[in-house]
């Protein structure tokens, strides 16, 4: 079995990943301490033991709010602790597979699904960090993958963290029957992380580069909502309302296409676009 280290393996993303790639992989599941990614000697003696085959790398700051209140921390460990798992990964040739963000697109002005081959302008920390940390992963180690991911969705499962989301956030509001507002100028896919996961072996036979990963979606955010409701049978008109004003300056669009990495795995990375996850996902389909 080959060995993979996966990092951040107490966190939404990667409790999953690990649990999913322990049935295939010897998963190395380190803790804060042991690799610690903010201080290099301290990684890279860890993965100098261990000589893993391949680094999924999923340890972050994922709150864009936080981030955006400590720019300093996001810097050491969205920039910096990505750059020492590139340096290590090179040192010792494993495949490193990271997570970007569709945040990196959040400055753009463009419609339709967004490639990767575009100029990107973030307007946050946490996008414009992302976007130096494939810069860094790719310089130190040209094989290295980073995949922007979308905002992902579960259901809570025992033993695993779970946090706000889509499919939750509404799930609360049909309960506590208090509406929620949606951008009617915002286009971004939603994605179960159940297909993130599955795709994750997958990523690590991917070339060197940058490569979206995850829903596409051509409705906005209110328009997902409605979709997501009817599915539930639940009141639209009442539970979901629009929100014209948010994002006045320009349409906020992150919305994916996987043209990319669709092709470059010779079709094997397939996500269903974000309606059609969500359809599977009431309908128990996975």
């Amino acid at each position: 079995m080959k060995k993979i280290l996966i990092t951040g393996t107490s966190g939404f993303v990667g409790s999953r990943v690990a649990k999913a790639m322990g049935e295939h992989y010897e998963v190395l599941a380190p803790s804060h301490r042991e690799c610690d990614i903010t201080r290099p000697e301290v990684a890279d003696e860890y993965i100098k033991i261990h000589r893993p085959h391949a680094i999924v790398h999923l340890a972050a700051l994922s709150n864009t709010g936080y981030c955006e209140q400590h720019p300093e921390e996001s810097m050491r460990v969205n920039v910096m602790g990505v750059a020492h798992m590139a340096d290590a990964a090179a040192r010792y040739g494993c495949k490193l597979v990271w997570f970007s963000s569709d945040q990196v697109y959040n400055g753009n002005c463009e419609l339709g699904a967004l490639s990767e081959d575009i100029a990107v302008c973030p307007e946050n920390h946490y996008g414009r960090h992302k976007l130096m940390a494939e810069e860094e992963a790719l310089r130190r180690c040209p094989d290295s993958v980073a995949l922007r991911a979308t905002w992902m969705y579960d259901i809570r499962r025992e033993g695993m963290p779970t946090h706000n989301n889509f499919v939750l956030n509404i799930e609360e509001a049909i309960r506590q029957n208090t509406p929620l507002r949606f951008a009617t100028r915002e286009y971004r896919g939603i994605t179960w992380v159940d297909e993130v996961v599955r795709n994750i072996p997958h990523a690590l036979e991917l070339p060197g580069g940058v490569y979206n990963f995850g829903a596409e979606n051509h409705l906005n955010t209110y328009e997902t909502a409605l979709a997501y409701l009817d599915m539930m049978g639940c009141d639209v008109p009442h539970i979901a309302e629009p929100d014209h004003e948010r994002f006045a300056a320009h349409v906020r669009n992150i919305s994916i296409s996987m043209r990319k990495a669709t092709e470059a795995s010779d079709g094997a990375i397939q996500f269903a676009d974000t309606v059609e996850g969500l359809r599977r996902f009431v309908n128990g389909e996975w």
